[in-house]
Order: structure tokens, then sequence, then C-alpha cells
């Protein structure tokens, strides 16, 4: 956590260089929901410019507050200012600031909470973590085996919440296809820690990344691999610097991984008679930079006709799930969402997948809410669909 005088000298630098263009504005997903100013980046630059920097500072409003966690954290005001203003690094700056002024939404107090009692999201204890195991009628998922050649990290999403699950199973339900020495950690899998950094309690996630590092270290294996987009940017971006160095293991989107399996012939893609498109997830595209694998996976099966939307890659729009938007405004999230999925059936696609378990699960409430003729789907779910049939 930055100390108030270090806050202080990013944000003067921040301000110095931006021009308040309003490019931002453009492309924020919460300001063309909310539109007044306020919720601009542009703006929430100038009222911590108030809050931190005026000779008479201001006290830091719940107005304030609420903008600050009204974000999604996607990045894509960074990606478009022409002054290169890391933005997203600014809001999770400002959000531990907020927490230590006592003034994070409850709803994100009590999640740090659950995430201490129970090392998960969820409400259900972590022994729960391998109940999606149970519908697997033909997969037998090995638990800390020792000298495996990858782990799959699962994530809590996929652990905890059935609408999920399918990711989970598809991904097991792949590596065995490909007889991949695989072993997951099962109850001693904790929460990887992003929802805590995006709520500015990045202090607490030091335990977890502790514990997540010396467990995979101790099975000796040589790759990492998880399905989840925050999880993998953070076990990429966050734990290193967390740790103060390397891993000691390779870590891998699973899309990564299966798409290496299928360049290599270990693995081979089945046939889909479907038109889909691709949702890039803001944690795995433009925060982590990884675009071409989870294309790659879809190009790879037979007869599946593959149409982009408009707004992709770089500057693909977020799904409304990220920077826990859900747990301070759900109705904020889901209209977001909504454009979202309304893009997508544009497009002329029977199918919508992404390669995020939040994304997918947050695209499907939207599609459904709306009733639409869209089935919402993760990649790794249409792969093995796609063998399957």
């Amino acid at each position: 956590m930055k100390t108030i005088e270090e806050l202080r000298e990013q944000i003067a630098k921040t301000s110095y260089i931006c021009g308040s263009c309003g490019s931002c504005r453009s492309v924020c997903p919460v300001y063309r929901e909310i539109g007044w100013e306020s919720s601009a980046p542009r703006r929430k630059i100038a009222l911590a410019k108030e809050v931190f920097l005026k000779k008479k500072e201001k006290q830091a409003t719940g107005q304030y507050a609420q903008r600050l966690q009204e974000c999604t954290l996607c990045g894509k005001c960074a990606e478009i200012c022409a002054s290169g203003i890391k933005t997203r690094e600014l809001w999770l700056n400002l959000r531990e600031d907020l927490r230590a002024r006592g003034m994070e939404h409850q709803n994100l107090t009590q999640m740090a909470h659950q995430v201490k009692t129970t090392h998960n999201i969820s409400t259900f204890p972590n022994e729960n973590r391998l109940d999606w195991v149970d519908d697997l009628d033909e997969v037998e998922v090995e638990v800390s085996k020792t000298g495996s050649e990858v782990a799959y990290f699962v994530g809590c999403v996929s652990s905890f919440y059935p609408m999920s699950a399918g990711i989970s199973q598809s991904i097991v339900s792949l590596l065995d296809r490909a007889n991949v020495n695989y072993t997951v950690l099962g109850s001693e899998e904790w929460c990887c820690g992003f929802p805590l950094l995006a709520s500015g309690n990045s202090e607490q996630v030091t335990e977890l990344a502790q514990h997540n590092v010396e467990k995979v270290r101790a099975l000796g294996v040589k790759t990492l691999i998880t399905g989840c987009a925050s999880c993998f940017h953070t076990w990429t971006h966050e734990y290193p610097t967390i740790l103060g160095g390397g891993l000691g293991f390779e870590v891998l989107h699973a899309t990564q991984y299966l798409a290496r399996l299928i360049l290599t012939k270990q693995l081979e893609a089945g046939n889909m008679d479907e038109t889909v498109t691709y949702h890039d997830p803001c944690d795995l595209g433009r925060n982590s930079g990884i675009y071409d694998e989870p294309r790659e996976l879809l190009q790879a099966m037979e007869g599946l006709d593959f149409v982009e939307m408009p707004h992709r890659r770089e500057m693909a729009d977020c799904c409304g799930g990220g920077g826990n938007l859900a747990a301070v405004d759900k109705e904020l999230s889901q209209a977001i969402a909504v454009k979202r999925v309304r893009e997508a059936v544009a497009t002329g696609a029977t199918i919508l997948t992404s390669a995020c378990q939040q994304c997918v699960q947050t695209l499907q409430m939207a599609a459904r809410q709306e009733k639409l003729p869209l089935e919402v789907l993760d990649v790794t779910e249409l792969l093995w669909r796609s063998l399957e049939e």
C-alpha cells in the first residue's frame, strides 16, 4: 500500500499530464450508463486532486467513494489515454486509501471477512471446493498428487457456483483426453486474492499468495494452469511482486495450454456447426495481453463459423463483472452486460464464448434477462462439446 505522500505524488503527476480531453469518457462502460461527469475517469482524477492536493484539502465524500468503486477496472481508459496515464493502477491505489479511511462498500468489507474465514469468496467451507467433481462420470481427478506435470488452479467461481461448474469439468475432461498428468489442490487451494486487490485490500493477499505458491511448489509441477482470467492475472502480474521474485514454475491460462496441446497434436478439436463470437475478458486480454490462443481454439474446431464483434481485442468492451462492481451496484453491472450480449447477437452468432468464468456468468445472466437467442459458454466448454459431438 502506498503512503499518503506517495499517493499525493502519483496524483500530482497524473493531474499534471491529464489534458481532460474526455477520450476516456467515450470508452468507459460506467460513464456510458450513468452519464454524469463525476463517473468519468477524468473527473475522478480531478476529485482525487481536490482530496489530496488542494491547499485546503476537501474531505473524501460519500460520492467520491461511490464513484471510485463504480468501476470495473477494465483498463480501457488507460488503453485509449493519449497521455499514457496508468489509470487502473491509480484506481487501485485510491481504493486502498478508501479502505484505510473506512469508506469501502460494506459488501466489500463482508467479502474480505469471508475470504479470511473460509479462504474463498463463497459462503461454503473450503472443503467443498471439489463438489463440481461429483458430476464427472469417467474422469478421476487427482488431488495434490506430487510429481504431476501440471497443476490446475480452479478458482472460486468454478469451484463453488453451479453456473460455472461446466468450465472446470470441461478443463479436466480435456486434460484427461490429452493424457496430461495433472492434479488439483482441492481444499488446499485458497482464493487467489484478486477480489481483495480489486477492493483495495492488498495486505490480506500476501498470506493467500504465500500459501498458494508454497502448495504448488511442493507438488513439483512444471506448469500451473487456470481457466479464470483474474486468477491468471493475479498469478502472473501480482504474485511475483508480492513475493519479491519468480514463482519457480510456468503459469498459463487454460486456453494457452490447450492451444499448445492442439499445436503438438496431443489433443484434437472436434466439429461444431455453430456461429460463434468471442468476448475478450479484460484481465486476460487488455490487462494481460492474451488475445490469440482463445481464437486459435475456436478456429481449430471444424465447421465452426467464427465472427468477431466490433469491439474486440484491445478495444473490447467489459462484461460488467469486473472490479467487484456487482457487489457495489448489481444493476449497473447488469446494464453493462446487457450492452455486450446485444452486440454479440447483432453479429448473427448463436453462441457467445469467453475465457473467464466471471465473464461467462455475468453474460449468461444478461442473456437470460433479455431473453436473447444466445447461449453463453466458456471456450473450454465449447471445445469439449465439439469432442463430445
